[in-house]
């Protein structure tokens, strides 16, 4: 049974207008590895406007 807990990951599917339900997904270790997929996405889009923030920034200022 513990194992089947650790493997086990829940959400939840619903909104404002409807009911919420829970569902239950067999592998944890698999959603852990999507949401840092999305993550490291986030972090990298990021970065990337800093990047060109900075780069504008320096642009305009040269005038």
């Amino acid at each position: 049974m513990l194992t089947q807990l650790l493997n086990a990951s829940a959400g939840v599917i619903g909104g404002a207008d409807g009911p919420t339900s829970v569902y239950i997904t067999g592998d944890l270790a698999e959603a852990l590895h999507i949401m840092a997929n999305g993550m490291l996405g986030i972090f990298v889009v990021i970065g990337l406007i800093a990047i060109l923030v900075a780069l504008l920034t320096r642009v305009s200022g040269r005038k």
